[in-house]
């Protein structure tokens, strides 16, 4: 039997598919009580034997044998157990049990002469089952209490010892009144062994079975967010391969080397980036609300977040009342919370922790290869043990990063780059009335298609929608990659579907391939353990999905965004002179801030935003996509430009332009009317637009009543 894993293309291992949740802790994190009620109950003359208590074992062999009590236990001592743990029982063809005995008495007695008893009671915690995966104490802490061992109450670690009897029997979550039963048994064993006294052990019993369980991560391993994007993919082949015997791979047992197109050194930058900005930016956000809740005007996420707690989960179910619960979650404990600088150990109560928790910012990364669409890179949060959930998969608001679609399907249509658009506020009778309005709200003027882009003005992306027709521009974002139903409503145009950043990331490959998209793969080549490749996953079949010239065009456009537009930060905030393009993209009230860039042959998407979209920054300037997501990707392509490993991904510009199309974008002769320069980007040409003195947020979208 051996454990299936994953490996980076440049053959890291980043991941095994072990059955066991084990993490190992030292002797002196395990508390007192809990080292006494395993005494108590499996071996009370463990300090007095030397691996083979005799006494239990000649008391056991008079109870079975001779009075035939079959309850009288094994007689095993902890150090036998511990034996049988490492190393399982063998089959012989007679006396299969008593062989067995003997072998462990002898191990044990060998383990006692080489180890002290604390290193057994180490040994023992770190390595006993506890059931539900949970292998260790500390691992069966945090399934079912979701805490940490040294946190661990004496009545939960009564529970959890009680368990070695029998883990499925008296398991606390499946069978609450069994295990509590237990529990009171320990207790009762500690108080004749006189670890506690009498009046204390009745203080205890006396306190209701409360469990807290949590679904167990394994801590172990690296790009934690990738290989568990992995394991669905995995979970995927498995359905459609068999062995040749005609029976199912188990990840956990056939031994498959399952090699990825993820690049380790490509995954540490990202991660790097990542961590840099949501440092940065988790200060700005708590030193803009200082001492208020950031969701005061949605209350109802504080007290949703309170009911969906394991706490109080727990005690709702064991009938506890309302004010009782919550007057228990706000007494402080001893636990554990995620910080920037570091995991910190702190007093806290219950329901602190849970505001502490509503307040950070969460981000998604992922770095794709464009022409192969092997994923790079993959970073779906924060951090892996605290918060599972992956935003690179997640779907949220995209906001103007959704507008590179409305602009590739109005060119597709014949809609010329350097066509004048009125920036006005227009009423659309069809759709209600609606008029859609500028973030800055700022009007006047005209400006060119490639200038409203570049400047991300939602007055001339609704014009685009309409003279385009929405069908369209549905149809080709579909074709492009976005697999996500989008709703057919005209501010759809500005953003306001919800989607995820690999499917952003699949659509825009659209870009540097000139109009064809590419299919993501992460399982390059599975691998059995007699060194057989089997089949993968095989990727979806792509078509050209628009012209070759548009594909052109909307590659010169996306890359004004960078030089000269609302992107502009990204070349000179970190130096990037190669040809990047790419689009930014702010929802509703700041909630989600997007960037989606490419090189030519690397798509680079980062999403950042709160768990919840009512939780976000106070103000544009702080919670704009330029100021969130931007700064990851910049830092990113600033680490991969001085790593010359990578220079294949930076270096190389995109493919030169046809005359033809540079004519179409030479807007020069055609003088726009602009607006002013303090407030916005002159759209006279590329000789003419000022970005230094002239960007301004625009990529927020300002979401309107939307027709039945």
């Amino acid at each position: 039997m051996e454990a299936s894993e994953v490996y980076s293309i440049d053959n890291v291992l980043l991941y095994r598919f072990d059955k066991e949740n084990r993490l190992n802790i030292p002797y002196e994190s395990i508390p007192e009580h809990v080292v006494k009620a395993l005494i108590s109950s499996e071996d009370a003359r463990f300090y007095e034997h030397s691996g083979v208590d005799l006494k239990s074992l000649m008391r056991v062999m008079v109870k079975t044998v001779i009075l035939g009590d079959k309850s009288a236990g094994g007689g095993s001592t902890i150090s036998q157990q511990l034996v049988k743990n490492y190393f399982p029982r063998k089959s012989y063809r007679f006396l299969s049990t008593p062989l067995n005995k003997f072998e462990e008495m002898v191990a044990a007695y060998k383990l006692e002469k080489h180890f002290t008893k604390e290193q057994i009671i180490e040994f023992y915690f770190n390595t006993v089952p506890f059931g539900d995966s949970a292998f260790g104490i500390e691992s069966a802490s945090q399934r079912f209490f979701s805490t940490s061992a040294p946190q661990l109450t004496i009545e939960q670690g009564a529970v959890l010892v009680g368990m070695l009897k029998a883990t499925y029997t008296y398991n606390p979550i499946k069978f609450p009144e069994a295990s509590k039963n237990r529990r009171d048994v320990v207790l009762n064993l500690m108080s004749q062994e006189k670890y506690i006294s009498e009046e204390f052990k009745d203080s205890v019993v006396a306190i209701p079975l409360l469990t807290n369980p949590q679904r167990l991560t394994r801590h172990q391993g690296k790009a934690k967010y990738f290989t568990g994007y992995v394991r669905i993919m995995m979970h995927k082949w498995l359905e459609n391969n068999r062995k040749p015997s005609g029976k199912k791979y188990d990840l956990y047992k056939d031994g498959l080397k399952i090699y990825t197109s993820l690049n380790y050194d490509m995954q540490q930058y990202a991660e790097q980036a990542v961590a840099k900005r949501l440092k940065i930016l988790q200060f700005q956000f708590d030193r803009q609300w200082e001492n208020e809740d950031p969701w005061k005007d949605a209350p109802v996420v504080f007290t949703n977040a309170i009911k969906n707690s394991g706490r109080y989960k727990a005690m709702k179910k064991a009938g506890l009342a309302e004010a009782k619960i919550l007057d228990s979650m706000n007494i402080p404990l001893e636990m554990k919370v995620f910080s920037h600088e570091g995991e910190r150990n702190i007093s806290m109560s219950p329901l602190d922790s849970i505001r502490n928790s509503l307040r950070f910012l969460h981000a998604g990364f992922i770095a794709m290869e464009s022409n192969t669409g092997h994923i790079k890179a993959y970073v779906g949060g924060i951090n892996e043990n605290y918060f599972q959930y992956d935003h690179v998969t997640s779907k949220r608001q995209v906001g103007s990063a959704f507008k590179p679609f409305v602009f590739a399907a109005a060119v597709e249509n014949g809609i010329s780059p350097c066509e004048l658009y009125p920036n006005k506020l227009i009423k659309y009778p069809q759709y209600e009335d609606w008029e859609p309005k500028n973030s800055d709200y700022i009007y006047g003027g005209e400006f060119s298609v490639w200038g409203a882009l570049a400047a991300s003005v939602n007055t001339v992306t609704v014009q685009l929608m309409e003279k385009t027709g929405l069908p369209k521009i549905i149809n080709l974002a579909q074709n492009m990659g976005i697999e996500t139903e989008l709703p057919a409503v005209p501010s759809l145009s500005l953003g306001t579907a919800e989607l995820s950043l690999l499917e952003m990331a699949r659509a825009y490959t659209t870009f540097p391939n000139y109009g064809k998209p590419s299919q993501e793969m992460s399982i390059l080549k599975i691998v059995d353990r007699e060194g057989n490749a089997l089949n993968i996953l095989p990727g979806k079949e792509t078509k050209q999905v628009y012209s070759y010239k548009t594909g052109e065009i909307m590659v010169e456009m996306l890359k004004r965004v960078v030089f000269q537009g609302i992107a502009a930060p990204l070349r000179y905030d970190y130096q990037l002179y190669n040809d990047i393009g790419g689009k930014t993209g702010t929802s509703q009230s700041q909630a989600d801030g997007w960037f989606m860039g490419f090189t030519s042959n690397l798509v680079t998407g980062a999403w950042v935003g709160a768990e919840n979209p009512a939780i976000h920054f106070k103000t544009m300037e702080l919670g704009q996509a330029s100021n969130t997501a931007l700064p990851i990707i910049g830092e990113f392509l600033r680490l991969l430009n001085k790593d010359d490993s990578f220079k294949h991904y930076l270096k190389q510009d995109f493919k030169k332009p046809a005359k033809e199309v540079m004519k179409l974008m030479d807007c020069a002769s055609r003088k726009n009317v602009p607006r002013p320069v303090k407030d916005t980007i002159q759209d006279t040409g590329i000789d003419s637009l000022n970005i230094q003195n002239s960007i301004i947020p625009r990529d927020s979208i300002a979401i309107p009543p939307q027709p039945e």
